[in-house]
């Protein structure tokens, strides 16, 4: 599993969390986070977009805070 997926167009096939994360809405269809560590996050009881360096024009985020 990867930190993020920035430089890819889409997150892996096999990245499971992230899948379950966007399923439940944590974060928008289009995230490069990776998996692990947005479920890290939101089971700290953060928002990963808050903090996430990454191309907002790729994913669609909400915005960095």
């Amino acid at each position: 599993m990867k930190p993020h997926y920035f430089e890819q167009s889409q997150p892996d096939e096999d990245d499971i969390h992230l899948k379950m994360a966007l399923g439940q809405g944590y974060v928008p269809p289009k995230c490069l986070l990776g998996g692990q560590t947005v479920m890290g996050l939101v089971n700290q009881g953060e928002n990963p977009c808050a903090g996430c360096n990454g191309p907002r024009e790729k994913c669609g985020g909400r915005e960095k805070q």
